[in-house]
């Protein structure tokens, strides 16, 4: 018999070491699989602030190009006019000679020729030069029509696209990238390179990181923007879409501007615009949330579909405030009636007993607190209700029915 008990303890303890490494084994599945979350999501986030960055890089890249195109033509413009100007001086001065002898005309008109000449192949230099290079940075060429989207994808959410179709139907796709912040005035730029000792800062790179942090936080979304040329009948299109996007599988609402929920438009015109926005949760990982919105906008045969992530939730109006309610009656007050107010003698509620009754009836939508009374020698006096409205009532039981009373 001990044999068997000892047997019995040593499989317990077998099982119990057993659980023991499968819960380790367990927790240390659990750990890694935290740890890959957490490494795809700083993944994830050094790639948006890369392509914000590279949006960034092109938009000046952009700027700096209009501005070298706009030197150029102003350089071009500048050796024109000398041009013109040194030609008009020479045509005076073959004018000044014409009395002289034609040896003296001929030797005249050799050295302004002399003098022509290289400010005219400077001219025509800069002006090949110009031209050579307009060449090389031709305007962007139109955009070329996509598929028709049978879906919008919106932070990596996939969203019913308009249910379009036809041959004559053309779409565009582009995208808005967000505004840069405005640049801040020069007296804070010179600040900024100067520290308060006047010493100068940002040479080795230390002191402009936190700006360029800040200025990558101050970046916003990048809006896609869908346009449809050639349909058919737009009103009706929009009109049906907002319908469906506004069921609860779709979970979108018509809001305004400040994502405030409103009721949906009673007739839409021949053109106009509306918003729709739901609130999207976030997933266990961090990942997801914020607030998915297309702003739809209609004009002749064509409507646009811009695809945005606005800062803010999905919000219903305030409730408006109630009308104030008629002051609480309790015990207190009935204590202190009158006992010709309930219908009964004396002159003063002392000689009575009031017992509240547990639970509660409704008379005329309100809810009401039942009394009973009782008078010398414990006899029943009769019931009475005190509503949450201030009212009060008696219970006539010849009747079966209640009888509004009068407070005062």
């Amino acid at each position: 018999m001990k044999q068997d008990k000892a047997d019995k303890i040593i499989q317990k303890a077998e099982r119990r070491a057993e659980k023991a490494a499968k819960q380790v084994e367990l927790a240390g599945k659990k750990a890694e699989a935290a740890k890959q979350k957490s490494a795809a999501k700083a993944e994830k986030k050094a790639a948006q602030v890369a392509k914000r960055a590279e949006q960034m890089a092109a938009k000046h890249n952009k700027k700096a190009e209009q501005a070298t195109k706009k030197a150029q033509m102003a350089a071009q413009k500048a050796q024109e006019k000398k041009a013109k100007a040194a030609a008009k001086t020479a045509a005076k001065a073959l004018d000044g000679e014409g009395g002289e002898e034609d040896g003296k005309k001929k030797k005249s008109k050799k050295k302004l020729l002399l003098i022509l000449i290289p400010v005219l192949a400077a001219a025509i230099g800069a002006g090949a030069f110009f031209f050579l290079k307009g060449g090389e940075e031709k305007e962007d060429a139109p955009a070329e029509p996509i598929p028709i989207p049978l879906e919008y994808v919106l932070n990596e959410v996939p969203i019913t696209a308009l249910p379009v179709s036809g041959e004559a139907v053309l779409v565009y796709q582009e995208e808005i990238p967000p505004e840069p912040a405005p640049e801040p005035p020069a007296d804070e730029t010179e600040k900024s390179e100067t520290g308060e000792d006047g010493e100068e800062t940002g040479k080795d790179g230390e002191e402009e990181a936190p700006a360029a942090e800040a200025e990558e936080a101050e970046l916003g979304f990048t809006k896609i923007l869908y346009r449809y040329e050639g349909l058919q009948n737009p009103v009706s299109l929009i009109s049906a879409y907002a319908g469906l996007m506004s069921t609860e599988d779709a979970g979108f609402s018509i809001v305004d501007e400040t994502l405030l929920r409103i009721d949906p438009p009673e007739e839409y015109g021949e053109s106009g615009s509306v918003q729709l926005a739901r609130n999207v949760p976030q997933g266990e990982d961090g990942t997801g949330g914020g607030v998915h919105s297309l702003l739809l906008s209609w004009e002749g045969a064509n409507c646009s579909v811009i695809l945005d992530m606005p800062e803010g939730r999905v919000h219903d109006p305030k409730p408006e405030s109630a009308a104030p309610a008629a002051p609480r009656r309790g015990l207190s007050d009935l204590e202190a009636i009158h006992p010709s107010k309930l219908g009964l003698p004396g002159e003063s509620m002392e000689a009575y007993e009031m017992i509240p009754q547990e639970g509660a009836v409704r008379i005329a939508g309100s809810v009401c607190m039942r009394v009973n009374i009782y008078g010398e020698g414990n006899q029943f006096a009769g019931s009475y209700f005190l509503s949450n409205d201030g009212k009060l009532y008696k219970l006539d039981e010849a009747a079966n029915a209640v009888v509004e009373l009068e407070w005062e």
